[in-house]
């Protein structure tokens, strides 16, 4: 986890247990568990997510409320947690080893325990993201209700007060940036993390372990059914181990004695509209480096081979087979900077070099954008070809553009591409619309 820098005077001061607490609000420190365990808490030694996470900030709030002192000792410590708890949810690396060690939660205890689907969803809703049952319960994300308390809890005593009492960390919105770096491992946060994070979270929470059956990914099947399953699914590769094309690793046994592997399973999706679902599967198949795992993995078929390393050309042949074999479309690469990928330029390579390929790519190929390699398969198989529209002229002139600029012998003609293998593509422009003719001198 993040490593934390000792901790400043100041933070020690400001999050200190007022000892009059009790005494100002005439009641015993028994009847105040929310209260007093809130103030106890700090963003380094004293520091629990799930317990912060835990606090029912209306009854902090009620209990704070009429005591100056005490809202003021509330407002601090929330003030003091809130970097923290920003960094922790936010930042992928720390996402992933809370992810990990609610995972060896779920995999440990939910089996004997039989309140788990009453209380743990209340302890992990709305951690990373706001946790949404239809028809029924709305727990909003963490640092929004911290937020919400320092505001709530100002309001209450009144802004005035806070100010002719020196305190100001409210309106320090620097300074609670500075120390939220100060907790942050600096890597860098795909779009989708908190989102990702906390479906497959509410999904652990909602569902015990039931022997060695697969979990079903409800929440997070249905969060890339609206959000597009790629771009989910490269989120998870951000958070977890990648194995193969198709299996992430949550929990590896070698670091975790007695515990099976546990893996993220993706399945792709049979049509475009569906998206890819999600399972969290026990003794999944792990590519140990070994040809036969790794083979394994590529012939369950894939839904995020955009962000694979390595991926070669026989890699593509036998992932194309199989997803025809399947009657699965292939999801579309990532629409930033598609062609920056290793993995389009291996697949375009292979387009231009094989007409078996071509033919098995339209087959399973997506629809919409980007939709180069699409309209250049189809040009290169028939030979001839007109666009539906004008815009996808537009689209393959920008492909040819891209596989002729890397070719460092080529010489550009305008309205004439020359693309490699053999291949040279023509414009042909008859009443103001465009076509294009390819050919390749060895005949493909």
């Amino acid at each position: 986890m993040a490593l934390i820098s000792p901790a400043s005077e100041e933070v020690s001061k400001t999050i200190a247990v007022p000892k009059k607490t009790s005494k100002a609000l005439g009641t015993s420190r028994s009847e105040l568990p929310v209260l007093e365990t809130f103030l106890q808490m700090n963003p380094e030694e004293k520091f629990d997510l799930e317990a912060v996470n835990s606090i029912d900030t209306r009854a902090l709030l009620e209990q704070a409320r009429g005591d100056k002192h005490v809202l003021r000792e509330v407002v601090r410590t929330a003030e003091a947690l809130l970097p923290r708890v920003r960094a922790e949810t936010e930042d992928p690396i720390l996402v992933s080893g809370i992810l990990r060690d609610k995972t060896l939660d779920w995999y440990r205890r939910s089996p004997t325990d039989r309140t788990w689907t009453d209380t743990v969803p209340l302890r992990w809703g709305g951690m990373f993201h706001e946790s949404r049952v239809p028809g029924g319960r709305l727990s909003r994300k963490l640092s929004v209700r911290l937020t919400g308390l320092i505001n709530q809890a100002v309001e209450a005593s009144g802004a005035v007060a806070f100010l002719r009492a020196g305190f100001s960390g409210i309106f320090r919105g620097s300074a609670m940036m500075a120390k939220m770096v100060q907790f942050s491992l600096g890597s860098k946060r795909p779009r989708l993390t908190q989102q990702v994070a906390q479906a497959y979270l509410d999904d652990l929470a909602s569902s015990p372990r039931n022997g060695d059956r697969p979990l079903p990914l409800a929440r997070l099947s249905d969060f890339a059914r609206r959000n597009g399953s790629s771009e989910v699914s490269m989120t998870l590769a951000e958070l977890f181990t990648a194995e193969g094309t198709t299996l992430l690793t949550v929990l590896d046994p070698r670091f975790h004695p007695g515990v099976s592997s546990l893996s993220i399973r993706i399945v792709s999706a049979r049509n475009q509209e569906e998206g890819a679902t999600y399972d969290l599967v026990q003794g999944g198949a792990r590519a140990s480096g070994s040809p036969a795992a790794e083979g394994a993995a590529m012939d369950s078929g894939s839904s995020f081979p955009w962000e694979r390393e390595g991926m070669t050309s026989k890699d593509w042949v036998v992932l194309l087979r199989d997803l025809g074999k399947r009657k699965t479309k292939l999801d579309p690469p990532p629409r930033d900077n598609p062609r920056g990928r290793e993995s389009y330029l291996v697949l375009r390579e292979l387009l231009l070099a094989e007409a078996a390929a071509r033919k098995a790519f339209l087959t399973v190929a997506w629809k919409g954008r980007p939709s180069g390699p699409v309209l250049l398969s189809q040009l290169l198989s028939k030979g001839h070809w007109v666009p539906e529209v004008d815009t996808d002229s537009d689209y393959l002139e920008a492909e040819l553009d891209h596989i002729e600029e890397a070719l460092a012998d080529s010489k550009h003609q305008e309205g004439q591409w020359t693309l490699g293998h053999g291949w040279t593509v023509v414009r042909e422009v008859a009443k103001a619309e465009r076509s294009y003719r390819a050919a390749a001198k060895s005949g493909d």
